[in-house]
Formats: C-alpha cells, structure tokens, sequence
C-alpha cells in the first residue's frame, strides 16, 4: 500500500463532501480543495503500478472494485426518491416530473452502464465515475496491446481523442471524453513516470521538506482562491489546467519514497472509507433535505458549525458502509470470482490424474 496515496484519497473525498455543502470560505470562494482531480491523478498513477509487471484480469477487478458499490448506491437513491414504488412496473416506464425526457428505467439504465450523456447520472457524483470506466478501458485495451508500453499506449490515445474533438470527429462521444478532467488521467501516467525514474536520486531529507511545504500550499491556497474549475479553461494554459492536483500527489509520492510517510490509522481509514463516502454523502444530503420538510435546521452554507455537522456525519456513514457494507461485500465477490476462475485450470488436472488412480 502507497500510505500516502491512501491518505490523499481520504482528503479528496471530504473535499468534495465539503464543496457539497455549498459552503463559502471568506471572500465567497467556493472550493472541492482538488478532491476529484486528485482521484483522477491518483488514478492515472495506480493504474500504471499496479499492472507494471503482470495486467491479468485487470478490467475484471476494476469492476468489482467499482461497480457494486456504485449499482448499490444507485438503487439506495431510487429507492429514496420512489418508496415502494420502485416495485411497480409502471414506474419504471413513467418520466419524472424533474426528467420529462426519458423513462426512470432509461434514466437509471444509462448511470448503471456509464454511458455518456449530457445529462448526470442518477447518483450524481457517478460522473466522475463515466470517465473512470472509459479509462480503465482504453487502458485494458492498451494492456493487451502491449504490457510494458501500456501508460504510453493510452496516453498517445486521449490526446489523440483530445485533438480529434470537432474536427476528425464530430461525434458526440469524442466531445464527451475530451472533457478537461481527462486531462488528470494524464497528470496520473507523468507522475508515475516521474517516480519511476527520478523518485530514488531525491535526497531524502529535502524531498520531505519541499514535499510537505509544497502540499501545504497547495491545499493552503484555496482559503484564499480556490484553483476549481480551471481544469476546463483552456485559455489558463496546461499547467493551470493539471498543474496543482498532480503536484500534490507526486509531492506525496516522492515524500512516502524518502520515508515520509504518514502511518496514523484514522487517516488510513478515512482513506481506505473514501470511495463510500463519495458514493453515500449525497444520498446522506438528500435525507437531510427530505427531513428539512418535518424538521427545521440551518443549510450547512449558512453556518460553519452545520456545515461541520454534515461533514462528519457523511464521513461516518461513509466509514460504517465501508466497515460494514463495502468490505464484507467485495470479500464475497472477489472469492466467488477466485473460486471461479479456478475451475477451469483444476478440471483438467482431476480428470488427467483419475486414470491413474
């Protein structure tokens, strides 16, 4: 385990809990402190480690990693939205009043497939999710092109898809993974790259110190002005578009390789937690917004202590689903996808050895 990495991923998601607050810091900024751009660095970065000698069944267990959980979520939020109505047929064949375009089984449909489309999913955050599984595709397509060159491969890909939009291609899906958070999942295959090749002739001392410093400021800075949104400004030029969130993540990276690393378990946690809280916070809102109707209370932007409120209620329900939903259930799947995929290899075996006997 990347300690580091794992701790970043917990910062990101309560950065974007806390921007879904719609809180505003002093000077009315309004800010996720990097929180999806940092998932997508860290994202470009893992993909590459983790396949750097063997790619077996990697796509396989992305999805397992990311599918149940989300498809779990989804109906959560269904099920919030239409009660028991969701066992109705005719349900599922009726637009909603805030949908009136599409059916609730197309609307749902297309969020559980992650198709593209101009309209969000049904669990909103599952955007970001869209461009993950378009990357772990283009990168399992890459991997069985060529292991070795894969982050290469998928890196000459979505630039290449980057330059086509509107003028090779005039599709609508090339629009739509030309989106500039794309650009992060690049950010991602640099930094590790970068830790490959540079990571082990850093002197060790000053690489922690520099590194420390530099996410300090990073971080510090969107108290004053947040860098958001200036991922998809073109005219700010590549480093304003990439530049912070990948910065943070190799600054924790080359610290964690000059023994930096932060060990402290509730950050480890709240980082291993993350991809829950992400996935249950805005269900855990939507609750509170319902409640709003019976019960009155402050909207957490319009006071520091709700907002703090919501903050760590959504982090300790994000951490008791992981306890207690998340890692019960993907121990399940991942042993009934090993004991599958052991069949076939042990099969033969048994039959060529009972003649024997």
């Amino acid at each position: 385990m990347l300690f580091n990495l794992q701790v970043l991923r917990g910062i990101s998601a309560l950065g974007v809990v806390f921007y879904h607050t719609a809180f505003l810091l002093p000077g009315d900024w309004h800010t996720e402190f990097f929180g999806v751009p940092t998932f997508f660095v860290i994202s470009g970065f893992i993909m590459c480690f983790i396949t750097r000698e063997s790619a077996d069944q990697f796509l396989k267990m992305r999805l397992v990693r990311i599918v149940p959980m989300y498809w779990l979520c989804t109906f959560a939020l269904v099920f919030l939205m239409f009660r028991f109505a969701v066992l109705k047929p005719s349900t599922w064949l009726t637009a909603p009043a805030w949908r009136p375009d599409e059916p609730i089984w197309m609307y749902v449909g297309r969020s559980l497939l992650f198709l593209p489309s101009e309209k969000f999913p049904t669990l909103g955050v599952g955007w970001t999710l869209n461009f993950e599984m378009y990357f772990y595709v283009v990168f399992a397509i890459a991997l069985w092109i060529n292991v070795r060159v894969a982050p290469l491969i998928v890196a000459a890909f979505l630039v290449a898809v980057f330059y086509s939009d509107g003028t090779v291609c005039t599709l609508f899906v090339c629009h739509y993974y030309s989106h500039g958070y794309i650009h992060f999942f690049l950010g991602g295959i640099g930094v590790y790259y970068a830790w490959k090749f540079v990571a082990p002739y850093m002197p060790k001392i000053a690489t922690i110190v520099v590194a420390g410093l530099i996410i300090a400021i990073c971080y510090g800075s969107q108290f004053l002005q947040p860098w958001w949104g200036q991922a998809i400004e073109p005219h700010l030029g590549w480093w304003w578009q990439v530049g912070p969130p990948v910065v943070i993540v190799a600054a924790a990276l080359f610290a964690e390789t000059c023994g930096g690393v932060v060990r402290w378990k509730p950050l480890l946690l709240v980082g291993d937690a993350s991809y829950a809280i992400y996935l249950t916070h805005t269900i855990l809102f939507e609750v509170l917004r319902l409640a709003q109707r019976y019960v009155a209370f402050p909207n957490p932007n319009e006071s520091v202590g709700i907002m703090l409120a919501y903050v760590i209620a959504a982090l300790v329900l994000g951490v008791a689903v992981h306890l207690y939903v998340e890692k019960p259930m993907l121990r399940y799947i991942r042993a009934r996808v090993a004991r599958r995929d052991m069949v076939p290899a042990i099969a033969p075996q048994q039959a060529e050895a009972q003649p024997a006997a």
